[in-house]
């Protein structure tokens, strides 16, 4: 357990989905936790588990077509932060993990990973003792999808792992005053 933190409640898992539209255009999801601010309340994230699913991922591989996608959990929306190619800024410390891929398939239909990147703590699969904490009631999943010739759009599942905690008042402070104001 953190220091200034006592846990309030056993392991939580809250799965989310965001349909991303073909043509790199970043769409934005708020996730409400349901927080008690007036009892300090904080939610400690332990692993975050993403994956963006499209047509060629289903069975079904049309030929000639270059896909990319890139996906973030954040405490702040990034909208107005973030450019659709750097959703997953990892050196922005509002985000919690990010992940992403880049592959062609080629005239035969034979896909070719051109590279696959994420922060070292997300889709770990493994709980840790903590990856980051959200210390205001909502945090942000955020995608972009896009592809050459045909696929129109992708769904990217997102599943966050983490327990409540209540902090001392000094802790709680200072983790809000983080999330509001990192810049």
């Amino acid at each position: 357990m953190l220091t200034g933190l006592k846990s309030a409640s056993d392991l939580l898992f809250i799965s989310q989905e965001l349909k991303l539209n073909d043509g790199g255009i970043a769409a934005t999801l708020e996730v409400n936790l349901p927080l008690n601010t007036l009892e300090r309340q904080i939610f400690v994230v332990t692993d975050i588990q993403a994956y963006v699913t499209d047509t060629t991922n289903q069975g079904v591989a049309l030929p000639n077509q270059d896909i990319d996608c890139s996906w973030s959990v954040s405490t702040q929306d990034l909208d107005n932060i973030l450019a659709p190619g750097e959703t997953g800024n990892i050196g922005n410390p509002r985000v919690l993990a990010a992940g992403g891929y880049k592959k062609s398939i080629g005239a035969s239909g034979v896909e070719q990973l051109f590279r696959e990147w994420g922060t070292d703590n997300a889709t770990t699969g493994t709980p840790s003792d903590y990856i980051g904490i959200v210390a205001t009631p909502d945090y942000f999943i955020r995608g972009q999808f896009n592809c050459a010739n045909g696929v129109s759009s992708a769904d990217l599942y997102v599943r966050v792992v983490g327990y409540m905690a209540i902090a001392n008042a000094d802790t709680y402070a200072a983790l809000v005053t983080q999330e509001v104001n990192s810049q």
